[in-house]
């Protein structure tokens, strides 16, 4: 081991045949005289005797020998050959073209890898690459500050515009990995007093940037800020003082829902405007300011219209613009289609297709499309929260819906209650928790439809029966998590008509509760439509 140790300071200087085991370029010949073999794993000293590597220390599987190559300065890069001798950053020719070579050691100074940059952009690795650290990080064992950037040639530009007097290391494989690899050398970076992530710019760069301030030690971590994409690109555009500007104007990364209220000055005056997203129902607009971020709940009876009700809601979102996404797990993507298109026609064609032709369906399908986009999930019986929590992401931002209506949370808790898998009050509690954390995760307004219990007596919802929070099924939580609550029940005085009431019964947006708008099912369109004067009740 102290034969390794003393090649640990040697710099590379060539490739070359090994007499031991016969290779042609695995040797590699150090400035120091000694050389070491990458082959047979045969270290052998300037004074020309050889000692083969410690059992404990072979890689688990071959690795491809370095390359040999030059070193020079990077002028496109406007990099100084000191610059690159410093990192191990050589350029080469392979072939017929000539490529870059950046040369990863492990903390004792030893080459592990190397990785290959070509004209077009193009990288592999050779070498070890299971071994590949943070590029750099063999130069500087601790300090003040350590300045973490996104690839080799903006380490060298970091270290280079600051005469190499700050710690500045890269990561290897950019910033979707960015996370892994700091956290692997997380004890390294613990050396340093602030841990400063100068990423490229770009929305991927500073997301990984967030990413990785969040599991690195609390209070080290500073994000810096650029004028240009990344550290290269402000040396190019003759801005280098930004860079030096920005390692010591770095702001101290801030975990999400820590506000200073300083912060608030200027904003605690303005009134929040209204929500763009729009009910269909006046009344009911009026009392909750718009669909809002947050978690709605629509609580009805058995059979009084709550499937029905959110399908007009979701026709009138599209017509105004937005994306809709619709997870009806009680009913099939072709019922919710077809309901979409029976709004957009006035014509009820779930109950009675002969009601109009195929032609005419199609006509109005494509004219309803026009508005913008809807989205379905057809659930095929898979219920699980998991798969319907990764479905709402991937529709909100993969799919960039606005809305997204979850019919019915009653599914979910049979669905777990059926697996035998606890109480259901413990089973709606987790369900809640899970929904409501995805609408803050998300910036998402979820419309979540929940059953009533059956009240006491013979009356029932559909009789008249007055809605009311308590009823809603087996938890309080599914109205204290959410932000508003609006009920939709059958007028006591009127049971038969098809006359349907909206109250609302929680608002956490501005308070107002009470009766809003009545509505009028009407058979032949399949349709729930504003009374023209609210009925008090």
């Amino acid at each position: 081991m102290e034969l390794l140790e003393e090649r640990a300071s040697a710099d590379f200087v060539s490739h070359g045949p090994c007499s031991a085991c016969g290779s042609s370029d695995a040797n590699s010949l150090y400035n120091d005289g000694s050389h070491w073999c990458f082959g047979c794993e045969t270290y052998t000293h300037p004074d020309g005797f050889e000692a083969n590597r410690p059992a404990a220390m072979k890689p688990s599987r071959p690795v491809t020998p370095l390359l040999e190559g030059d070193y020079a300065d990077l002028r496109s890069r406007q990099l100084t050959e000191k610059t690159c001798r410093k990192f191990g950053y050589m350029v080469a020719k392979r072939g017929d073209e000539y490529v870059q070579l950046a040369t990863y050691k492990d903390l004792q100074g030893r080459p592990v890898a190397q990785k290959i940059r070509t004209v077009d952009k193009q990288f592999s690795v050779v070498g070890d690459k299971d071994q590949m650290g943070l590029f750099g990080m063999h130069i500087w064992s601790a300090g003040k500050k350590i300045v973490v950037c996104e690839g080799e040639i903006d380490t060298m530009t970091v270290s280079q515009l600051q005469n190499h007097r700050f710690a500045t290391v890269g990561v290897p494989h950019g910033a979707q990995s960015a996370k892994k690899h700091l956290l692997k050398h997380i004890d390294y970076l613990n050396n340093f007093g602030e841990i400063i992530l100068m990423f490229d710019q770009d929305e991927a760069g500073q997301a990984a940037a967030i990413a990785c301030a969040e599991v690195l030690p609390t209070g080290k971590v500073k994000i810096a800020v650029l004028p240009h994409k990344d550290p290269n690109a402000c040396l190019l555009a003759g801005d280098a003082a930004a860079v030096v500007d920005a390692i010591f104007q770095a702001s101290e990364y801030r975990p999400d829902g820590i506000v200073s209220m300083t912060d608030l000055r200027e904003t605690v005056g303005v009134q929040d405007a209204e929500s763009p997203m729009k009910y269909p129902y006046p009344k009911l607009n009026e009392m909750l300011k718009g669909i809002r971020q947050g978690l709605i709940t629509i609580a009805a009876g058995s059979g009084v219209g709550k499937s029905t009700l959110v399908r007009e809601f979701a026709y009138s979102l599209q017509q105004g613009g937005f994306a809709v996404g619709m997870l009806m797990l009680e009913e099939s993507v072709k019922r919710t289609a077809q309901g979409l298109v029976g709004i957009h026609m006035n014509k009820n064609i779930t109950i009675d297709l002969e009601a109009t032709t195929p032609e005419e369906i199609t006509k109005n399908f494509d004219d309803l499309m026009k508005s913008g986009p809807f989205y379905l999930f057809d659930s095929k019986g898979n219920v699980d929260l998991d798969l319907i929590c990764n479905r709402i992401r991937y529709m909100k931002h993969g799919l960039g819906c606005d809305v997204i209506i979850l019919d019915h949370v009653s599914i979910l808790i049979s669905s777990y209650a059926g697996n035998g898998e606890g109480n259901e009050r413990v089973l709606i509690d987790g369900i809640m928790h899970t929904l409501r954390v995805l609408c803050t995760e998300l910036d998402l307004a979820l419309i979540l439809v929940s059953h009533l219990r059956r009240p006491s007596g013979d009356k029932g919802h559909e009789g008249g029966e007055r809605v009311s929070l308590s009823q809603l099924r087996g938890s309080h939580s599914i109205a204290q998590l959410a932000d508003g609550c609006i009920g939709l029940q059958v007028p006591a005085d009127d049971t038969t008509s098809g006359a349907r009431e909206l109250v609302v019964l929680k608002n956490r947006f501005c308070g107002l509760v009470g009766p809003a708008d009545t509505l009028q099912y009407v058979h032949e369109t399949g349709r729930l439509t504003t009374v023209s004067e609210s009925i008090p009740f």
